[in-house]
């Protein structure tokens, strides 16, 4: 079964590079693909990608003409594996991800042996030390994700009316005070399977690539993971964490902290966390009429 890999590009040049390089030098099959998708790099650095890779073997590169946010941007190339490619499993992987096993391959092909997953995560090797996956064990409830839409649309106000400083001394106190109760400690040594997985890197088995083009593409940014969790569970897909498929992640989103940014980026952030919350809110009152 071939299998292709979605890398999306987006400006930093020298990342794409090694990521593309990890997979070339370590995957364990001769029959795969590699979609390199520049999402419209403010940088125009799309071209510079396109010629580095060209005549690479294993190798294309598509160049979309305005930037598309991270689902409908990664579904360029799960569309382009699937139809044109003919990949029977698909991988989605951050450009800033790299392969770190030999056997990379193997594990997905056990694992779809034993348990015909629609979704696979790997264990995630961060400069931290964290191992951002999984990423939690349980669906949140449609109350809960209004508790926090309340909230965003609180902090995206503070911060249309210059009173984001608010957001930081809330924050500090709130690391002060340690997690809450409710807060997830994954057991991330073990396999676990229907658990929420984190978007860095996604493997996508044939039944997946049978039944979908992608990542809903209803969001620009932020939430894609919590849709996909909720969508699995809402149509009996199954989602597996492997801890024998690694992969190296040059980021972890505990460093990502909005509040550590722009005015201008929080309410950008903010937004986004809005519209997107919508897509999965329509999810969760689908699961909850069932039940």
């Amino acid at each position: 079964m071939r299998l292709g890999f979605v890398v999306l590009h987006y400006n930093v040049v020298a990342e794409t590079e090694k990521c593309v390089a990890s997979i070339l030098e370590r995957i364990d099959t001769d029959d795969f693909e590699i979609v390199v998708v520049d999402n419209c790099s403010p940088n125009k650095s799309g071209p510079q990608v396109k010629a580095l890779f060209e005549g690479k073997a294993h190798v294309s590169v598509i160049l979309n003409e305005e930037n598309l946010g991270f689902a409908r941007g990664n579904n360029v190339g799960f569309r382009f594996l699937k139809n044109e490619k003919k990949c029977d499993f698909i991988v989605m992987l951050n450009n800033d991800t790299y392969l770190i096993q030999d056997d990379f391959y193997k594990v997905i092909l056990d694992e779809y042996e034993r348990s015909h997953f629609a979704v696979l995560g790997p264990e995630i090797h961060c400069p931290n030390g964290i191992n951002a996956n999984p990423v939690k064990d349980k669906l949140m409830t449609v109350a809960e994700l209004e508790r926090k839409r309340a909230r965003w649309r609180r902090i995206r106000v503070r911060n249309i009316l210059h009173l984001g400083f608010l957001d930081t001394w809330y924050s500090f106190i709130a690391d002060r005070l340690g997690p809450g109760p409710n807060s997830y400690q994954p057991a991330n040594d073990r396999r676990q399977v229907n658990v929420e997985l984190h978007g860095c890197c996604l493997v996508f088995s044939p039944d997946y690539v049978a039944r979908y083009d992608g990542l809903n593409s209803g969001t620009f940014m932020y939430q894609e993971e919590d849709i996909l969790y909720a969508e699995m569970l809402r149509d009996k897909m199954l989602m597996v964490y492997n801890p024998a498929l690694k992969i190296y992640h040059m980021e972890n989103a505990s460093t990502n902290s909005v509040c550590k940014g722009s005015r201008k980026k929080k309410i950008f952030v903010y937004t986004n966390y809005l519209a997107s919350s919508e897509v999965l809110l329509n999810v969760l009152k689908d699961i909850e009429k069932v039940h």
